[in-house]
């Protein structure tokens, strides 16, 4: 009498292929890449001596998410990152630029208060005339909603007659910083009398956000001159 085996000629060939159906099925369950997990960081900058809120004032990251100004309450958030250690760097003219790490975890906000100090390059003086950038912000205009943005730095600045004579004529030298190179601009006046201020500002198209405004130069023609 013969028993015949389930395990026959015929039925070898499709259990293997079952098998490495199986197998492969399962290497790819192991493979699969599960969703990204995000979270939050919000901030206060304020300035270090006074804890004065500090509007304007400019925030990235690294590794790289988005870059924001402060509001006028010193506030700034960064929202739907993804999960991670960040660097967070505030910089703003006037002041020392300052980093701070902070983690960022699964549907959670990260919060940090971030202390800035006066730094000693806040504005340039000679005998007779003194100038500092008063505040500057990175502005993005699209005006079409279908291109690249546009960025221009607006920057605000005061000049102040400081010597005993009154001024005729002076030109300030400004020298904006990004991650593309420097852009300059020169701006002029004139009639300044002794103690006199002036208060102004430009706008300056620039190819990356600005991370830093600063003025590298003065001159001024007195009446005496």
């Amino acid at each position: 009498m013969f028993i015949h085996t389930l395990w026959g000629p015929k039925t070898i060939g499709p259990v293997l292929v079952c098998l490495l159906v199986v197998l492969a099925t399962t290497g790819c369950d192991e493979e699969t890449v599960g969703p990204e997990t995000r979270g939050s960081i919000e901030g206060l900058v304020q300035e270090a001596s006074t804890n004065e809120a500090i509007a304007n004032a400019s925030v990235t990251t690294s590794p790289p998410t988005q870059s924001v100004l402060t509001d006028k309450s010193g506030a700034f958030s960064l929202t739907d990152i993804e999960t991670g250690n960040y660097t967070v760097e505030v910089s703003k003219s006037g002041y020392d630029t300052r980093n701070v790490t902070v983690n960022v975890q699964e549907n959670r906000t990260a919060s940090a208060t971030i202390l800035l100090e006066r730094g000693d390059d806040f504005g340039t003086q000679t005998d007779s005339l003194t100038a500092a950038v008063t505040n500057w912000y990175n502005d993005r205009v699209n005006r079409d909603s279908t291109g690249a943005d546009s960025i221009f730095a607006d920057v605000e600045y005061s000049v102040r007659n400081v010597g005993d004579v009154p001024v005729r004529r002076y030109e300030v030298y400004f020298e904006i910083t990004t991650s593309d190179g420097t852009f300059s601009f020169e701006a002029e006046g004139d009639s300044l009398e002794a103690t006199q201020r002036d208060i102004g500002g430009f706008r300056k198209y620039i190819t990356n956000d600005a991370q830093a405004v600063e003025i590298t130069d003065l001159y001024y023609e007195t009446s005496e001159s």
